[in-house]
């Protein structure tokens, strides 16, 4: 069976984009020390395509509205693979009957994209969100990102050695196939930790990731804020500054 694909161009969020801890009180905070939104719309097997092309950053963002909309409405919508390829295409100019160009997404374009314009779902339904990052070193600021806010989007620079995603709930081993990025780079979304371990969904299935896995190979955290799912749950990070990241968004475009 061969691997499947990645897809991931990993671009820093530009200087107009802030941390999630820039625009919310985050020190007044007591962050959880779990969270499972992945519970209530278990994976289903489905890669969205990313068996075939690179379309990762497209399958990352599509499940974790996915993810969102279970929680907190019950919704059973769900992504299919030519909205996937859609995005793709939509965001990289990839043509979905040649199968060209397949080089990836570039995760900022994506992000901004997300921000600026909104992903369709439907002829009635648009997801539009506010872009903020997340220092992945930070445990305090990834569970109250995740806890409060929903799944976030995360880039790995993946080892050869993580072709096989059993590896991914272990720590990392050394030398041949073990090297950042050896494979190449892949964009998943991070919907429930338990502690220190956090599990992506990625390829239709739930992987767990290690810390020492994590803290070797993960690039960048963006975090999508939804101002309907904290509506519909209640749940914000303390302080949030609605204003300040409209300004972000506008300096974006600017």
């Amino acid at each position: 069976m061969s691997a499947p694909k990645l897809g991931a161009i990993h671009v820093p969020a530009p200087r107009a984009i802030r941390p999630l801890a820039a625009r919310a009180r985050l020190s007044l905070m007591t962050p959880p020390k779990a969270a499972d939104w992945l519970a209530k719309c278990p994976a289903d097997g489905d890669a969205l395509g990313n068996d075939a092309v690179g379309d990762c950053v497209p399958c990352a963002e599509l499940r974790t509205i996915q993810v969102r909309r279970a929680n907190a409405w019950g919704d059973g919508w769900r992504p299919t693979r030519d909205m996937a390829l859609g995005l793709y295409a939509a965001l990289t100019g990839f043509d979905p009957v040649t199968g060209l160009p397949d080089d990836g997404t570039d995760t900022a374009r994506a992000m901004a994209s997300w921000s600026a314009g909104g992903i369709r779902m439907d002829e009635q339904n648009l997801d539009v969100v506010y872009w903020v990052t997340v220092d992945p070193a930070d445990a305090a600021h990834l569970a109250i990102a995740i806890g409060h806010t929903g799944p976030v989007q995360v880039s790995l620079a993946l080892p050869k050695a993580a072709e096989d995603v059993t590896v991914w709930s272990q720590p990392p081993g050394t030398g041949a196939g073990w090297e950042p990025a050896s494979w190449g780079c892949h964009r998943v979304m991070v919907g429930a930790f338990d502690g220190a371990e956090r599990v992506c969904r990625t390829w239709g299935q739930d992987v767990a990731i290690h810390p020492a896995f994590w803290s070797a190979y993960v690039l960048g955290v963006d975090a999508a804020l939804s101002r309907e799912w904290m509506a519909a749950t209640g749940l914000a990070p303390s302080g949030l500054d609605w204003a300040a990241l409209e300004g972000d968004l506008a300096g974006l475009a600017g």
